[in-house]
């Protein structure tokens, strides 16, 4: 009986030997193009990295190490002063992701092109947890983000505006609708919003603009309205560079 036991273990570590030592490009299988492509990727499953592109323009170098006696894997984002820390878990139904760190402005700056937004500063984001399941994204609790501010620049109606805009802070939730939101406010979550940034599961983005948004952003406006009173509405789907 001892045998058998013995030679069951020692196989079930040679099959786990032989997938973690597949090479990393196996991963292209499992990552679907939705969600982002490798580029070029080095190393095996069990510790390696690649160019990591998304649909939407944004990229980064990935970096994973995989672990078996906790299964799942930790990665990092590293692009200019980005560097993202996190780790995936998988499970039977769903994948568990957790991260932080600190996202430059430049690593975005392919998206906020596309909507005629330029962008300077660090974004820094506190612990988050995420739940992927049967195509929907949830968090698990809500997370904050926190932007040093600077020089703005926006393109509006074929016009070019300007603003030097100071530190902004973001109160990231899970609404009931499976909508992810972030409310945006001059010093904590506290504060009555300046702009509220929604993610819908359909993939649409919804964006509402306040007066007090628009004071800051140096935009003209004559209505009377108060700071926290909603001016400009606009829901949208993900804009994706040209191919």
């Amino acid at each position: 009986m001892r045998t058998r036991y013995s030679v069951l273990l020692l196989g079930l570590a040679a099959v786990l030997w032989v997938v973690v030592n597949l090479p990393a490009s196996m991963l292209r299988y499992v990552i679907a193009p939705s969600f982002g492509t490798l580029i070029t990727p080095t190393g095996t499953l069990w510790r390696g990295s690649s160019q990591f592109v998304t649909p939407l323009g944004v990229q980064a170098k990935l970096q994973w190490d995989t672990t078996l006696w906790r299964p799942g894997a930790n990665f990092a984002l590293i692009d200019a002063k980005t560097s993202i820390q996190g780790r995936l878990e998988p499970s039977l139904s769903n994948i568990h992701a957790s991260l932080s760190g600190q996202l430059d402005a430049r690593t975005l700056a392919p998206l906020l092109a596309q909507y005629d937004l330029f962008v300077p500063g660090i974004f820094d984001l506190q612990p988050t947890n995420l739940h992927f399941s049967a195509g929907r994204l949830t968090m698990l609790s809500s997370s904050q983000l926190q932007w040093s501010g600077g020089q703005v620049r926006y393109i509006l109606a074929n016009r070019r505006y300007d603003a030097l805009m100071p530190p902004l802070f973001a109160s990231i939730t899970a609404r009931d609708d499976g909508a992810l939101e972030a409310n945006v406010t001059l010093a904590s979550a506290d504060a009555a919003p300046l702009l509220i940034l929604r993610l819908n599961p359909s993939g649409s983005i919804y964006l509402g603009v306040t007066r007090g948004m628009l004071r800051l952003a140096n935009y003209p406006w004559t209505g009377n309205e108060a700071e926290t009173e909603l001016i400009f509405e606009v829901e949208r789907g993900l804009a994706q560079p040209p191919t």
